[in-house]
């Protein structure tokens, strides 16, 4: 279950004023059957769990928001953690769309002439899943098939008030970082984002762990 303050702090952010063509990002973390979300934070530590959670951002370009994650196990043992990347748009309206393409292995959100990608990328090996889901259900137990395994409903997707969820389940080792990135990219067409998108991937600079 999520923690209750959190759960207002989460909920207080979806009636803030919108920014036109701006997404939002909310990274999160499930642990042992539950699950925290870091709305307006860079930084939580985990004292049960023995896990810190940091997150930085990097200025790339102007259509990029970029997000470096660090996951730190300061146990003895082996944690089993799923990251989860929440975006959606900060100006809600009827007009959105957000889909998971199968084909290119991203997640897309489309309102009037704007198109967002989203991906991730991490140093550690594990499976990456897709899902979308209305915008009222994504701080609360609706987003699981099972809440106890971590495992998200798939909901391929859908219109109006929604958001996307980009997730990836990883072990992480005793006294270990795992390194993640995630990032948005907007333009006016799928085909644009999706290249700009490569050229950033072939570029060294832009992401700072190793691909």
């Amino acid at each position: 279950m999520v923690n209750m303050t959190e759960l207002q702090k989460c909920k207080q952010l979806l009636k803030q004023e919108p920014s036109v063509g701006k997404v939002q990002f909310i990274p999160g973390l499930w642990v042992n059957g539950k699950y925290f979300w870091l709305p307006n934070q860079t930084e939580k530590v985990l004292y049960e769990e023995e896990l810190v959670i940091k997150v930085t951002d990097k200025q790339i370009h102007s259509k990029v928001d970029f997000h470096h994650i660090y996951i730190s196990n300061h146990s003895r043992q082996t944690k089993d953690i799923k990251f989860l990347a929440l975006h959606h748009f900060q100006n809600v309206h009827h007009d959105c769309l957000t889909f998971v393409s199968p084909t290119d292995q991203r997640i897309f959100h489309l309102a009037n002439q704007t198109v967002c990608l989203m991906n991730l990328l991490t140093t550690g090996a594990g499976k990456k899943e897709y899902t979308t889901v209305p915008l009222w259900d994504v701080f609360s137990d609706q987003i699981w098939h099972s809440v106890k395994t971590g495992e998200l409903k798939f909901q391929p997707m859908a219109k109006g008030s929604a958001a996307s969820i980009l997730a990836i389940k990883m072990a992480i080792d005793p006294k270990k970082t795992e390194k993640i990135a995630t990032w948005s990219i907007s333009g006016n067409k799928k085909h644009d984002v999706a290249a700009f998108e490569q050229a950033l991937l072939k570029n060294p600079l832009a992401f700072p762990i190793e691909k």
